[in-house]
């Protein structure tokens, strides 16, 4: 089951094209783990809408916050993680508010070429290798990292890469191996990408994939198609609807529904439906990874119930 096989990793990154609900899949996702008893940290990356709204919990902003009994959420912002670091590294208090105060150090903060990238990732290795105060055992059985869309994410984690080959030496290039080792851990690290049945999501996914390989030495675990919209009509229902929008048939439903509306309806879950299968398919024969398909949520706003509704169907993937 693929739900097993991302249990077994410590840290696992979703990634995907802008717009393809990852933070609700990552939601879904935690809470899955949770229920099989692992203690979960869902991680998002400088995020202005945080996932625990999906839970019906406050926002947890900074620090890692129980939103419900055994899933933490916490939201990472690159520039607090970098003031973070100088603390750890000065440690004299007035020192650290001399620095931190300075516009040099905004200034290399905000020029320094993949700086927040590292940091951030940096925070995660300390995050993944963090251990419970008298105990050997893990503070987190499993990290999710909602990470950036697909480009975005894609340049998050080639920096550690670029970092470790031009930085052969000192506490920077040290930093960077040490992270790239972690992103390339197969038994401790892991890729899930996420998209929608929509051909751009699908070509970003596909390419994600080969980048993700071929560049970072990632391995990716699956593929969540979210948003799929299941056949609910059979064939020859399918063929009558398209029959009657095709001749303009009129009249009314019962309760006094327009039937020409109904139809449009009807031939748009038609379309839909077969979109959906269409990449499916498509995915299925593209990339070498088990697939699994979330259902298309008729709703406004996203709640704890539908959240609860995914993380049941990734549990039977």
């Amino acid at each position: 089951m693929l739900l097993d096989a991302l249990l077994d990793k410590r840290l696992l990154f979703l990634s995907g094209k802008g717009g393809v609900g990852k933070s609700v899949v990552g939601t879904a996702l935690a809470l899955a783990a949770r229920d099989r008893g692992k203690r979960v940290l869902l991680v998002e990356i400088g995020s202005s809408l945080e996932a625990a709204r999906y839970l019906g919990a406050p926002p947890s902003g900074p620090r890692e916050t129980e939103v419900v009994p055994g899933l933490f959420t916490v939201n990472l912002d690159p520039a607090r993680v970098m003031d973070e670091y100088v603390r750890q590294v000065v440690k004299i208090e007035m020192l650290v508010r001399r620095i931190l105060e300075s516009p040099v150090y905004h200034r290399f903060f905000a020029a320094a070429p993949g700086l927040k990238e590292l940091m951030t990732l940096g925070k995660l290795l300390v995050l993944a290798e963090a251990h419970e105060r008298w105990s050997r055992r893990a503070q987190y059985d499993l990290i999710l990292v909602d990470a950036p869309a697909t480009g975005h994410g894609l340049s998050l984690l080639k920096v550690p890469v670029a970092a470790s080959a031009a930085v052969p030496v000192g506490p920077v290039g040290h930093q960077a191996r040490r992270i790239l080792g972690l992103l390339r851990d197969r038994k401790k690290t892991g890729l899930l990408i996420v998209t929608i049945p929509e051909e751009m999501a699908v070509v970003e996914a596909v390419e994600l994939h080969r980048l993700a390989t071929a560049e970072v030495g990632m391995e990716a675990q699956g593929v969540v198609l979210n948003e799929c919209q299941e056949r609910i009509f059979s064939e020859a229902e399918e063929a009558q609807v398209l029959r009657l929008a095709a001749e303009g048939a009129s009249g009314r439903l019962e309760r006094g529904i327009p039937l020409a509306g109904a139809l449009r309806a009807a031939r748009r879950q038609v379309r839909r439906a077969k979109l959906t299968r269409f990449y499916q398919t498509r995915l299925k024969r593209t990339l070498p990874l088990p697939l699994v398909c979330l259902p298309y949520l008729f709703r406004e706003e996203i709640g704890p119930e539908d959240v609860r509704e995914l993380a049941e169907r990734l549990a039977a993937a």
